[in-house]
């Protein structure tokens, strides 16, 4: 039995041996059947009537993976990149690559769509694996169709993408160097990508950029605020500085930069019209239409210096101006320059030529107290000087040739320089009115001398080189002539007083005759001295004759009289024989020449006076030899 059960064990693992080499046989069988099964159902697909719309399907919906496979791969870029022109090239291949994506999945949709209707309709059950694959297939399609809608929208990919160009590119075109070569390479890169969608952005942010240049509210308060006249007149400097600016520096920049911008654009007036539409909302129109404002508000003389001004400002731009705004869309601009220009002639000649009839509703006006110039003649002159001067002169002649141009009449310079002698004439007529509106004749003589005077001081000044050398002499001629009068009319009668002759035999009613003549001098000299002391001679020169003049005149008189009868008050008195005396000869001529001067020289002058007559007073002593000298 032993015997037997070893020889079974032994059979036993020799049959276990030879079942698990038939195991791996069998393994090796069913891998075989396996790969032979799956060649024989390719083949049965390959003698399949279904075979080739199979296999023209699967090609679309390789191409939709290898698509989705780049799009995701430009996602990936773009959060990486860093620098401009690799962003906006990487953005437009991502556009490009959802475009084709969605294209990819129409064209696949289309041939699963047709298959699945063939297969169908060719015997395939409803429940078919193939037929489930398609149709979850097409599900997919569908969703990667709308990759490229979605990419547009808030939180897109795309839309991310766009807003950050956007971004950058406001940022640039807000930068001072924006016309720098890197900024222009950046710049022309994102127009290229956005096309007609950067064109308001680019209107905008400049538009902006100029807007906050020319930050001036006062623009804006002066135009609503129709009555505030004054104010808009001291705001015209800061107009003329900002128009000239606006014109010469930013509005030229924002031509540059524009042509530069969209040079590439490929129609030659595109960067024209972008500028149009840059300056016609930028603030220019509103600067226009202040200067009309200005030119219309109150009328008046000063006001025409302003609009000279304004006029001048206008031509010195007028080269620029033409050049840059010539577009459809700047033709408000145009007409807005245009009414401008109209309303400053209008107003320069309407109060030009009234100029001689405003200087002569100052008539009925009473003339200075003090017999000093009125404020209009200085006035008017200065005036006169300021429109003959080398800055306004040339605009205001090409004011008036502009002027009669408009009404068919010929410009010559006569019709200027006549205008002004018109002006000068009613300033005549007024001081020849003013003068006898004086009681006192001295006083109107003082009056007319002063305003001669005034007249000759014009030599060197564009109006007296205009009136020329003979009405200077003519008024150099009147300022004598009325100075004598003066001297003779103020002192004449003073100087009767002195006429009066003693008679020395009866030698006591002789020293009471002449101490008589002497207070009735004295008294008259003083009466005299008060009330002219108010009036002026406004020239230094001129007041330092007429003083000479009064001296010649009176001093020399006085003295004489002293000296032929001071012997009768010596003998009345010998140790103060003037000690009735006023004014001693000297003394007399020191309070002269402080006639007519100011406060603090009267002051300074009467000192000196008082300390005269009293060092040299007759009365200290009884020398006659001192007492002659004194004298």
């Amino acid at each position: 039995m032993r015997s037997l059960l070893k020889k079974e064990m032994e059979r036993s693992e020799t049959f276990s041996l030879v079942l698990e080499k038939t195991g791996t046989k069998l393994q090796e069988i069913k891998t075989k059947l396996l790969c032979l099964e799956a060649d024989v159902k390719v083949e049965r697909w390959r003698c399949s009537p279904f075979s080739d719309h199979i296999s023209h399907t699967i090609a679309p919906l390789s191409v939709v993976l290898r698509v989705f496979a780049m799009v995701k791969e430009l996602e990936r870029s773009l959060m990486s990149c860093n620098e401009v022109l690799g962003y906006v090239s990487d953005v437009k291949l991502l556009a490009e690559a959802l475009k084709l994506l969605s294209s990819s999945c129409v064209l696949a949709l289309t041939w699963l769509e047709d298959t699945i209707q063939f297969l169908s309709q060719n015997g395939m059950p409803k429940d078919h694996p193939c037929g489930l694959r398609f149709k979850t297939s097409i599900e997919i399609l569908r969703e990667l169709q709308m990759t490229e809608a979605r990419a547009h929208l808030s939180g897109g990919s795309l839309c991310t993408e766009f807003q950050n160009l956007e971004t950058e590119f406001e940022r640039i075109l807000e930068e001072e160097e924006v016309l720098s070569e890197s900024n222009m390479r950046k710049l022309q890169a994102i127009i290229k990508r956005f096309d007609a969608h950067c064109v308001p952005i680019y209107i905008k942010i400049r538009t902006r950029v100029i807007q906050k240049r020319f930050e001036n509210d006062y623009l804006h308060k002066l135009i609503s605020e129709a009555d505030n006249v004054q104010d808009i007149e001291d705001v015209i400097d800061q107009w003329r500085l900002d128009m000239e600016i606006a014109v010469k520096e930013t509005y030229e920049f924002e031509s540059k930069l524009c042509y530069e911008v969209f040079k590439d654009v490929g129609e030659e007036h595109v960067p024209s019209r972008f500028f149009g539409a840059i300056a016609s909302s930028s603030g220019l129109l509103t600067l226009l239409r202040f200067g009309s404002r200005v030119s219309k508000c109150k009328k008046g003389p000063p006001k025409l210096l302003k609009l000279l001004n304004c006029f001048s400002t206008m031509d010195n731009i007028r080269v620029e101006f033409n050049r840059l705004f010539r577009g459809d869309l700047c033709s408000e601009i145009r007409r807005e320059t245009r009414e401008l220009i109209s309303n400053l002639i209008n107003g320069v000649c309407e109060i030009f030529w009234e100029l001689p009839c405003q200087v002569e509703l100052q008539r009925p006006n009473c003339p200075p107290l003090d017999g000093g110039v009125p404020k209009l003649v200085s006035v008017v002159t200065e005036y006169c000087n300021k429109l003959l001067g080398d800055k306004n002169k040339p605009v205001l002649s090409k004011i008036l040739e502009i002027d009669l141009g408009w009404k068919k009449e010929k410009y010559q310079e006569e019709i200027l320089t006549g205008h002004i002698y018109n002006i000068l004439r009613e300033i005549a007529l007024n001081l020849d009115a003013w003068s006898s509106f004086n009681k006192e004749i001295a006083l109107s003589y003082i009056f007319m001398m002063n305003n001669h005077t005034h007249f000759c001081g014009l030599r060197e000044t564009h109006l007296g080189k205009m009136m020329g050398e003979s009405w200077l002499s003519a008024h150099e001629q009147y300022r004598d002539y009325y100075a004598a009068l003066y001297v003779k009319e103020s002192w004449g009668k003073l100087l009767s007083l002195l006429n009066i002759k003693a008679q020395p035999s009866k030698r006591k009613r002789a020293r009471e005759s002449i101490k008589c003549t002497l207070k009735a001098f004295a008294k008259g000299f003083d009466e005299l001295y008060t009330k002219q002391s108010t009036w002026v001679v406004e020239d230094k020169e001129l007041r330092w004759k007429i003083c000479q003049a009064m001296v010649r005149t009176i001093v020399p008189r006085y003295k004489s009289y002293l000296q032929s009868y001071i012997m009768l008050l010596v003998e009345e008195d010998p140790t103060s024989p003037g000690k009735d005396l006023s004014y001693t000869s000297k003394g007399l001529e020191m309070k002269l020449k402080t006639m007519f001067q100011s406060k603090e020289e009267t002051e300074k002058i009467y000192k000196y006076s008082h300390f005269v007559n009293k060092v040299m007073d007759l009365g200290d002593t009884p020398n006659s030899h001192l007492t002659f000298e004194a004298i």
